[in-house]
């Protein structure tokens, strides 16, 4: 169990402090025992500027986790292991597979990992490590792996595809989370949580045998969605009396708004820049 962690958002949509750049991408730096790990990277754009502007070493880096293979979360990873050479990077296999979006105009455009990212995976394909299942990536800090949809509910594939025709829906299998276990309680770190809000808390719970969370931080997807998917997101949160949320990055601000209603104070403004320090 870690008795102290330290979470830094390095990117993410807004920014928090002066001096740094917003992009549409999720980076976030956790720290703990001497150890530094990197979940995602971001487009690739700021992750670098907003590192040295906040102080926030990442060399040495012992890891690189990447929630998923989509360019916003991976389209930094080039520029971080020529910067950091991390120890190893974590990705489920699928995180490498062709993906595709439909924007608001109804194009279907690529939404993978950029060549860039690809590349570096290859120069350094001896630290790779797949995760299909929970994997400790250093003493303490695990990835959740894949993620069971046993409710079926929001997974965000209704408007992602594994061609450029539309016609193949993305499951986002390789939708991954991160969890550490801390005195205070358990933490949870999500990419865009593709896998629904629910469905990673369950997941997370399981395998640790938590029954209440203290803190979820990332992106949750909850953009565009119903009333009904905002309800199931909020419940399940509170199902495990979740006493610190930070939704950022794909939640959207109308989801923002309704949790924040919903949970008051427990919900936190997160941006570029946002820090915490758990006991």
């Amino acid at each position: 169990m870690i008795e102290r962690l330290r979470i830094t958002v390095l990117t993410d949509n807004y920014v928090a402090s002066p001096g740094l750049l917003g992009e549409h991408g999720l980076a976030v730096l956790v720290e703990t025992g001497g150890r530094r790990v990197l979940f995602d990277t971001g487009h690739g754009l700021a992750l670098l500027h907003n590192a040295a502007a906040l102080k926030a070493v990442l060399a040495p880096l012992d890891a690189v986790v990447l929630s998923h293979g989509h360019y916003d979360h991976s389209g930094g990873l080039a520029a971080v292991v020529q910067e950091a050479s991390p120890g190893a990077i974590f990705l489920h296999p699928e995180a490498l597979g062709l993906k595709f979006a439909k924007r608001g105009d109804g194009a279907i455009r690529p939404a993978g990992m950029p060549r860039e990212s690809r590349g570096a995976l290859e120069r350094f394909r001896d630290r790779v490590v797949w995760t299909r299942g929970a994997t400790e990536v250093v003493a303490g800090v695990w990835c959740s792996g894949e993620i069971p949809r046993a409710k079926g509910e929001l997974t965000g594939s209704h408007r992602f595809f594994l061609d450029a025709a539309g016609r193949d829906p993305d499951p986002l299998t390789d939708d991954q989370a991160l969890f550490v276990e801390t005195r205070t309680g358990l933490v949870v770190i999500t990419g865009c949580a593709h896998a629904g809000v629910a469905n990673t808390l369950r997941h997370v719970c399981a395998l640790t045998g938590a029954r209440n969370v203290h803190a979820l931080v990332g992106g949750l997807h909850l953009g565009g969605c119903s009333e009904e998917q905002l309800k199931e997101a909020g419940d399940a949160a509170g199902a495990v009396n979740c006493r610190m949320l930070g939704p950022c990055h794909c939640t959207g601000m109308a989801a923002h708004g309704y949790l924040r209603g919903r949970f008051g104070a427990r919900v936190l403004d997160v941006g570029a820049g946002s820090r915490w320090e758990i006991d």
